[in-house]
């Protein structure tokens, strides 16, 4: 693959984007796995759809630009990015799109309660951006597709003026670190044993 980009997913994109959740995280995630089963790729699709057309969301993919490759090129990597309003609660389209009954529905309730509980704490009150979604497939990680993907994110984030808040587990957190997130608060979850971190970007 000679080169990548990062540009805006379209509608075309979405029945890659449907598996790019199992492609980045199963191989090595057992808790992804249970709680995100393979067969579930039509309800991200479904899910991402509408990530697509709404305005408040940037739903950044990246691609290879190679002419020899499949048009549409099949996406490597998501980050998606949206915004709150100032005194908006919740979990935004997580809550709003309900999973289907594949998903181990205990373990995404306690996701969305302590992304919802963190959110609230250290965001409420200031319009900002959340990431909703940020992997790579699992075959193209090491190759600097995520830094790509997140350097984007921050752009738009310091064009906009606008904080950053993301989750993420204790494996990832070193690297939002080297974006200037800090890290603000930590929870271990009680069913899976993961430590999920949540970190604050402040705009630039």
């Amino acid at each position: 693959m000679s080169h990548v980009v990062v540009g805006l997913a379209e509608a075309a994109d979405l029945p890659s984007i449907g598996t790019i959740h199992a492609r980045a995280f199963h191989p090595t995630r057992e808790w992804h796995r249970r709680i995100f089963p393979e067969s579930i790729a039509p309800w991200w699709e479904k899910r991402y759809s509408m990530e697509i057309a709404d305005s408040n969301c940037y739903v950044l993919k990246i691609s290879s630009s190679d002419s020899a490759t499949p048009t549409p090129a099949p996406v490597l990597g998501l980050l998606s990015l949206r915004k709150y309003d100032a005194n908006e609660k919740g979990a935004g389209r997580w809550a709003s799109y309900p999973p289907p009954p594949e998903v181990d529905k205990e373990s995404y309730d306690a996701m969305l309660k302590s992304m919802i509980e963190y959110r609230e704490r250290f965001m409420l009150g200031r319009v900002h951006l959340c990431i909703d979604l940020f992997g790579v497939d699992h075959e193209y990680q090491g190759r600097g597709m995520g830094k790509m993907l997140l350097a984007k994110a921050c752009e738009i984030a310091d064009r906009e003026k606008l904080d950053v808040f993301v989750e993420a587990n204790e494996f990832a957190e070193s690297f939002y670190h080297d974006f200037g997130f800090e890290t603000e608060g930590r929870i271990e979850m009680p069913l899976d044993g993961v430590t999920q971190c949540f970190l604050v970007r402040k705009s630039r």
